[in-house]
């Protein structure tokens, strides 16, 4: 038959070995249509962090947060590692909380960010707080929003799935 597909009789492959196969095959276009995004934030916000990760993985998002945190001294091999990173996403949020703007590494990785042409915005972890902004976001008129997926999605790609 051709152009099309038949059925061939029963599977050698068990029901386990079948639902991993298939299991594997929704991941990769679960990944392949995803939105691979880098995260900058102070290593003392990675409670929250995790739970935007997860709160991704619940709610369906499309946004795929992979954990790209590089917990490694602040030197040249940190930063080749953060740089190959941020090369792998489409874009980068900031998790903005209480000391991150003052964090060297977060502005780093911002500034990495720009210079590789990411699209790159900043979310409020806490709503009602005014935490200061990292420089680079302010640098780059950067979008600053509060923590919701519709929202970060919709700005970072207008479509707000």
């Amino acid at each position: 038959m051709a152009g099309g597909s038949y059925y061939s009789g029963p599977s050698d492959r068990s029901t386990d070995e079948a639902e991993g196969l298939f299991q594997s095959s929704v991941d990769e276009v679960r990944q392949a249509t995803s939105r691979n995004v880098f995260i900058s934030f102070h290593v003392d916000d990675e409670a929250q962090v995790n739970l935007l990760r997860d709160q991704a993985k619940l709610e369906g998002s499309d946004l795929l947060f992979r954990d790209y945190s590089v917990k490694e001294p602040f030197d040249e091999k940190w930063k080749a590692n953060c740089r190959e990173r941020i090369a792998q996403t489409s874009a980068t949020i900031c998790m903005i909380g209480p000391e991150t703007a003052n964090r060297e590494a977060v502005k780093w990785e911002l500034e990495e960010s720009y210079r590789q042409g990411k699209q790159v915005i900043g979310v409020r972890i806490y709503r009602n707080a005014n935490d200061p902004i990292p420089q680079p976001l302010l640098d780059n008129n950067a979008p600053v929003i509060n923590w919701n997926l519709k929202d970060i999605s919709k700005v970072l790609y207008g479509d707000g799935k």
